[in-house]
């Protein structure tokens, strides 16, 4: 184990034990269990005040950190397989990347031009960039997942709906916790959260670490070595401060570094060779998806700063004046092969860019005996630098791309209760956004002797419109209509690309245009009168207009995004929880969407170089039914301390990698995964041991797949999920 390890693990000890003894005599177990086995009251702030979970009427799943903790979930990419209706994966070839897809849209791409259709926000703060979004922290107070569209309550770009990650403000009170573990494949983790009062009870501060290191699974047989390690560190400071029950300024800063191998998946099929079925061994249908010859140039470095400042102003008992203000920088470079060719060499791409942000948000909440509301102005610049060049290209000299940024946006949501139990909700957004697109083609002087830009500007007016009926004290009726808008922007084109013009055509950046929903839903969220069952359930239908897809220029190897179709997204969920017992409880989640397209589009067939109508084709990352059940037991025990044993089962049906549905191998199969865990609580809350096992059966198959761009002959690579690991952590909590 590495000194960072040790260094962390006993910084958090030595503190924890030098807490003074009045501190620790104030402390709780890290679990409260009602004696009468009641289900724990769930507050949420989806719609910028606190309410509770079962009064708000949205679709939402929230995990709070007691929940985290027992499922295993240490940052948003495990939570997925909890939460119905989505998709979230790492991206193929960056590790640190989110591909996250929710009711019919997402974006896998990690450079600077495309943003993604699921809103990420740390702490109120939206993050534009995919990567870095499923590095873990262990000061994660809670995690709220909101599907559909959120335009009249968030900051940009919630087309398919919005991830919120809450951590933990600072306490006035002296508090420390942390972890270690060690498992298979020398995992090696470590974190640590400290906070308390910096000058009495005005200001207070809190500083969290994180650091995980793993070997691969992936074996290179050409050297006899393992890929896909990682490396990743991570730390958050915090300071609260606090002068009166009114106001409230709390400023934190977050740095990520990310030292892990680039992704590398399995080549299956050889780029170059016409047909799916051939003798190599090195690349077949059926192979060990865990060795990989892609033992080229790859690395993976990324360098992550962000920081927020969240003020808040109670002017008097019914409203609140709130200000986000919020920065990031990142730096990534990375070098991943994809595939090999059909004479053994290897296909990659090699890229680094940059990015900055800035962005503020006013808003004002107001909660009055029948009215309670949110209205607002956002403000959003960044700025992306990307080049492209060697090891994986032949180009003398890198090109370059760069992007700008500048949004606005006025909104506001209210709703008015007509009754003591009916509420009607209305909300209205307008956005503007201009997009600035600059690229530099190096080699390509002849054609374009001066850079090639474009701009142009975006705009949309979304509203909302809802109704809420308490029918019962415990179950509420719930129906919305909202529509939600995503920005377009530009591609990147080769000005020697053919893109079906006249001879002599010179391409340049292509826009793409807005991408627009329609979305209705309707809910219900029940709890049982005495407290021991929950069962929330929504169902929706979702209409895109101007669906944005990669598609290939007519006749070309080259893609680009494009603004193909119109498409509808139906489907059922479920999030239902059963206290059966003071020690038994049983959860789970069920998602059932159904998809189709509205409009003939064209796309890219495989294996060949026609460019067909692809309307009869299953929209790309929707999991038709994807299902989970869960329970955990505190058996009643003669012993000092309590046990718990929580078990989990996780299915998700066939869905397709790309857009065209085309060869099974380029989908992802129906699979079923268990997690289990067995842990030890000390009984004062101090301490807990854990022997925690994911896909214990060691259920292996190809997560994600990708295509080569090129319709004539293209190479397959798969990425293949986790192995079975297993691992025993440490944990404190003074």
């Amino acid at each position: 184990m590495s000194s960072r390890y040790i260094s962390l693990a006993l910084g958090g000890l030595i503190a924890a034990f030098s807490l003074p003894q009045a501190a620790l005599a104030q402390s709780v177990p890290a679990k409260q269990q009602a004696a009468t086995g009641e289900l724990a009251e769930v507050t949420v702030t989806a719609q910028r005040y606190t309410s509770s979970l079962q009064t708000t009427p949205i679709a939402i799943s929230a995990f709070t950190e007691e929940s985290l903790q027992q499922q295993q979930i240490t940052n948003v990419l495990e939570a997925a397989a909890q939460i119905p209706g989505v998709l979230m994966t790492s991206t193929t070839g960056a590790t640190s990347g989110a591909r996250i897809f929710m009711r019919g849209v997402g974006d896998e791409n990690t450079a600077i031009l495309f943003d993604p259709a699921v809103g990420v926000y740390i702490d109120n703060v939206y993050q534009p960039r995919i990567n870095g979004q499923f590095f873990d922290f262990f000061d994660i107070d809670r995690l709220e997942v909101l599907r559909g569209p959120q335009g009249t309550l968030y900051g940009r770009n919630t087309n398919g709906g919005a991830i919120k990650i809450v951590t933990k403000s600072p306490s006035f009170e002296p508090t420390a916790s942390g972890d270690i573990a060690y498992g298979t494949y020398n995992q090696a983790d470590a974190r640590i959260y400290l906070s308390g009062p910096l000058i009495g009870d005005k200001l207070a501060g809190s500083v969290s670490g994180v650091s995980r290191r793993r070997d691969g699974w992936t074996m290179d047989p050409n050297y006899d070595r393992p890929m896909n390690n990682k490396d990743q560190l991570g730390l958050r400071a915090k300071l609260l401060y606090k002068p009166n029950d009114d106001f409230s300024a709390e400023l934190s800063y977050q740095f990520i570094k990310d030292r892990s191998d680039a992704g590398l998946g399995s080549p299956i099929q050889l780029f170059g060779a016409p047909s799916a079925t051939f003798s190599d061994p090195k690349a077949v249908p059926g192979r060990d998806l865990f060795q990989s010859e892609l033992s080229g140039t790859q690395f993976n470095r990324a360098s992550i700063d962000g920081a927020s400042l969240n003020l808040s102003y109670r002017a008097n008992s019914n409203i609140t004046v709130n200000s986000i203000t919020g920065w990031g920088f990142q730096r990534v470079d990375l070098a991943t092969p994809f595939t090999l060719t059909s004479g053994g060499g290897i296909v990659g791409t090699s890229y680094k860019f940059t990015d900055s942000f800035f962005s503020e948000e006013a808003n004002v909440t107001a909660k009055y005996d029948r009215f309670k509301g949110v209205a607002g102005v956002f403000y959003f610049s960044e700025t992306g630098h990307q080049w492209d060049g060697a090891p994986y290209t032949s180009l003398t000299a890198n090109d370059i791309r760069k992007r700008k940024t500048d949004a606005q946006a006025v909104f506001a949501e209210g709703t008015f209760y007509i009754t003591e139990n009916v509420g009607l909700t209305g909300g209205l957004r307008y956005t503007s956004e201009k997009a600035d697109f600059t690229q530099w083609y190096f080699n390509q002087l002849a054609r374009t002797p001066a850079p090639q830009n474009a701009n142009t500007t975006f705009s949309a007016t979304t509203p909302k419109a809802g109704i809420d009926w308490q029918v019962l004290p415990n179950m509420m009726l719930y129906a919305s209509y909202t529509k939600g808008f995503k920005s377009g922007g530009y591609n990147a084109v080769n000005p020697s690309t053919n893109v079906g013009g006249p001879p002599g055509t010179v391409a340049g950046p292509t826009a793409y245009f807005p991408e627009k929903v329609t979305s209705y839903e309707a809910g219900m969220k029940f709890t049982s009168p005495d407290r021991h069952l929950r069962v929330n359930l929504a169902i929706f239908q979702a209409d895109y207009d101007g669906l944005q897809l990669p598609v290939f220029f007519p006749g070309t190897a080259s893609s680009y995004t494009y603004n193909a179709t119109g498409a509808t997204v139906r489907g059922l969920e479920i999030e239902p929880t059963w206290q059966v017992t003071d020690s038994f409880q049983i959860y789970g989640m069920g998602s059932f969407e159904d998809d189709k397209y509205t409009k003939p589009f064209a796309c890219s067939i495989y294996n060949t170089s026609i460019v067909a109508d692809c309307s009869d084709r299953h929209l790309k990352a929707v999991i038709p039914t994807k299902t989970s059940l869960g329970f955990n037991f505190s058996p009643k025990l003669n012993i000092k301390g309590s046990l718990h044993l929580d078990v989990d089962w996780q299915h998700n049906s066939r869905y397709f990698n790309n857009v065209s549905n085309t060869l099974p191998i380029i989908a992802t199969p129906s699979e079923d995964l268990f997690n289990a865990s067995l842990r030890w609580d000390s009984e004062d809350g101090h301490w807990r041991v854990a022997l925690e096992g994911k896909n214990i059966s060691d259920n292996r198959y190809a997560l994600e797949s990708l295509q080569l761009a090129n319709p004539a002959v293209p190479g397959i690579t798969v990425y293949p999920n986790d192995p079975a690991t297993f691992d025993v952590r440490v944990r404190f909590n003074f």
